[in-house]
């Protein structure tokens, strides 16, 4: 069983999905305010009188108050349905993100005990923060990986800069949009990871690889690509040469567990 080194992708993303929850209970408070305000006013209004105890007894300014408190409260209750469907979007993503998380986590943890996977790596390389799935070591290479939750059909090739993705909607309709090409970015973090190494005296080759769980079918020229951790894991496995000596291995962990 391979060893997993940082913080998995789904642990920082349950803070998010607390904060998430707690901002769409917090889109409701204004509303429920109002609407509060608007129910103390009714029954002030029919039971002040008999009460004894009403400053005004005015039914036309009664409605002109019930329609403006209704009026607000439509307005703060719309408003407060956009910005709770906005964060939902965000929650349901992020749910998929746990998820698939987890799957990653338990499919790598799964490799011989000579692996090692540190997770959800940042790199501060050049001013710029670069956030890493996961990085796969052992001696037989390395491996930085990415998973994305695109959905729909992906088309596009190795060398393009962005690709085209076709969604199906609730409503079964297509759509169209664009997606920047994760094999390039996942090269490029590659390329990242193998310069930090050189600069701390380690030249050796890294692997970038992309994972779309979500997608329903990827059309691309490339076998960096995988539909599946499944995937990702049998092609690690393929790689059978030693092309690290153990004392660069451990180097190479020692680096990795500073970043």
């Amino acid at each position: 069983m391979a060893e997993q080194y940082g913080d998995n992708v789904s642990n920082r993303n349950e803070q998010l999905k607390n904060e998430y929850e707690r901002k769409m209970r917090s889109c409701k408070v204004p509303s429920r305010i109002v609407l509060v305000f608007l129910l103390i006013y009714i029954a002030y209004f029919f039971v002040g009188p008999y009460s004894g105890y009403c400053f005004f007894y005015d039914p036309v300014l009664f409605v002109g108050i019930c329609l403006i408190l209704i009026i607000i409260y439509g307005i703060l209750r719309a408003a407060a349905q956009t910005n709770i469907n906005a964060y939902q979007e965000r929650l349901d993503w992020l749910n998929v993100e746990i998820q698939v998380g987890e799957v990653l986590a338990s499919t790598l943890k799964a490799l011989p005990d000579d692996y090692m996977i540190f997770n959800n790596v940042a790199l501060n390389y050049n001013g710029k923060l670069t956030e890493i799935d996961s990085i796969i070591l052992s001696c037989h290479g390395i491996f930085v990986v990415d998973v994305k939750n695109y959905k729909g059909v992906l088309f596009g090739l190795e060398a393009d800069e962005v690709w085209s993705r076709t969604k199906t909607s609730k409503a079964d309709k297509s759509y169209g949009g664009a997606i920047k090409n994760p094999v390039k970015q996942v090269d490029r973090k590659a390329q990242i990871v193998s310069n930090v190494l050189y600069k701390k005296g380690i030249r050796t080759d890294v692997d970038g690889y992309v994972v779309l769980p979500m997608a329903d079918k990827v059309i691309v020229d490339s076998d960096k690509v995988f539909l599946n951790i499944i995937q990702l894991k049998q092609t690690i496995l393929s790689k059978d040469k030693v092309v690290l000596s153990q004392d660069k291995v451990e180097t190479i962990k020692d680096i990795l567990m500073q970043l």
